[in-house]
């Protein structure tokens, strides 16, 4: 029984590497979620700290805009200029407002018609064109947990995480930087979660024991994005357009809020097998964030478009996991890990109360992931090689949450984990991932934000992983 005991200590501590290496590479915002698995361990006491280091390889190419976002504003601009001489006033306010008059109708017609043909045959604003473009989204997710069993089957767990993000560069002065140039999302999770354990009868291989999981988190979401929008301006040659006077300058937005969840969730247990099967429902998060878009970088000078405040809604959805492990063979362990959230919430997100810097005017802003549900399945070896070392093998395949649009293609991943234990009190966790994503194309929608209507393809690329931990128990 001597190598089954081992085992037993071994299979979530050890699997704690493979879940860093893999489920932080999930589709969506995903980057392992909130993960309780220590909750399981067999000490009365046991601290950890580990942090994950993601490397995706990506490259965009092809790039082609549906249409040129400079061409809106350049026709609010030109139709500006010349009814304002009409009534006498250079106020954006003013002039929109006779505009958007139906009254009005008769005058501005005519102008707008004008204008329209005269800019969109215009050379300098046709659609941009480029690639490739390397996108970077390396990020880094830290995991810090402390366990502590309370009472005889009641066992507690306090977690920190950084449990979903996304982070992308893609340049400035190129095709894309319309879209965006800097994208990111970053997550603070605060969590706690309790078990209670309790006997489930006596089966031929051992003991069996039922756990009822209950748990919270209070979570915290910052957003980023910088834009170039008026960079078809730029290169045409026009430094300054309406109230923008620095055309390659950068505008950003910049949100954040708080939400909470729960999860809840069961468990069955045979020690003697090592045996564990887990199902573990985690609710959403409902997000009201506010925040600024900061169009100081164009050069802004109507008044009201340099900084505006700005609202929108959105949620980290609701998951719904399975996990299963049991002892196979001598000192061998094998698992299997099912994960399904509920990407598809995710559509157009409205940004509420964007200015245009040009005009004054409203601005039909949105961020439009359009994502379809995720799911994620793991499964692997773990394996006792002597008293100190327990090493670990697993594949993993990702269902990717793109549509249409986006680069967020099905992966598959094998991971690797090593433990070592250096006494009763120190274990060390070591885990690496190689993976592949596939290829694929991102095509106009048809809804959401104008700047983000565009064309590009990519190649299947590599991603690359690199996880450590340390464990201290008592």
């Amino acid at each position: 029984m001597g190598q089954n005991n081992h085992i037993k200590s071994m299979g979530f501590a050890l699997l704690a590497t493979s879940i860093l290496s893999t489920s932080a590479l999930a589709g969506g915002f995903d980057r392992g979620g909130v993960n309780i698995d220590q909750l399981f361990d067999t000490d009365r006491f046991a601290a950890t700290a580990s942090v994950t280091h993601v490397i995706p390889r990506r490259t965009i190419k092809n790039i082609q805009r549906e249409s040129n976002v400079a061409l809106a504003p350049a026709i609010q601009v030109g139709v500006a200029a010349q009814v304002g001489p009409l009534i006498g006033s250079a106020d954006p306010a003013v002039i929109g407002a006779f505009v958007a008059n139906p009254a009005n109708a008769a005058i501005v017609g005519p102008i707008v018609s004008a204008v329209t043909i005269a800019v969109a045959g215009n050379p300098a604003f046709a659609p941009a064109t480029g690639g490739p473009i390397d996108v970077d989204s390396t990020y880094t997710a830290p995991r810090l947990g402390a366990k502590m069993n309370v009472a005889e089957g009641f066992d507690c767990l306090a977690t920190y995480s950084e449990p979903f993000g996304g982070d992308s560069g893609f340049g400035t002065n190129n095709a894309y930087s319309a879209t965006a140039v800097q994208f990111s999302i970053d997550t603070q999770d605060y969590g706690l979660t309790c078990a209670y354990q309790f006997g489930a009868g006596t089966t031929s291989v051992g003991d069996a024991f039922a756990r009822v999981i209950v748990g919270g988190s209070y979570q915290e979401l910052q957003g980023f994005q910088s834009r170039q929008s008026f960079l078809d301006f730029a290169n045409a040659g026009i430094g300054a357009v309406g109230g923008v006077t620095n055309t390659s300058g950068l505008g950003t937005f910049n949100v954040e809020g708080d939400a909470v969840g729960y999860r809840v969730g069961v468990a069955y247990e045979i020690p003697d097998i090592a045996l564990r099967a887990m199902v573990l429902y985690n609710s959403k998060y409902d997000y009201d964030l506010s925040g600024i878009q900061n169009n100081t970088g164009f050069g802004a000078v109507i008044p009201g478009t340099q900084l505006v405040p700005i609202t929108l809604q959105t949620e980290i959805p609701q998951s719904l996991e399975v996990k299963l492990q049991s002892g196979i063979a001598e000192g061998t362990l094998a698992f299997a890990n099912f994960k399904w959230q509920d990407w598809s919430k995710l559509g157009v997100i409205n940004i509420n109360g964007g200015l245009s810097p040009a005009t004054g005017g409203p601005s039909a802003l949105s961020f439009d992931p359009l994502y379809q549900d995720g799911y994620t399945v793991t499964a692997g070896i773990g394996k006792v090689i002597n008293e100190n070392v327990s090493a670990l093998a697993s594949l993993t395949w990702d269902r990717g949450t793109s549509t249409i649009s986006g680069t967020q293609t099905d992966s598959w991943l094998f991971s690797t984990g090593l433990r070592y234990t250096q006494d009763e009190h120190l274990e060390v966790n070591l885990g690496g991932a190689i993976g592949i994503l596939e290829g694929g194309t991102s095509s106009p929608t048809g809804i959401g934000d104008q700047a983000n209507q565009i064309t590009y393809e990519f190649d299947a690329d590599f991603v690359y992983a690199l996880s450590g931990g340390l464990k201290v128990k008592f």
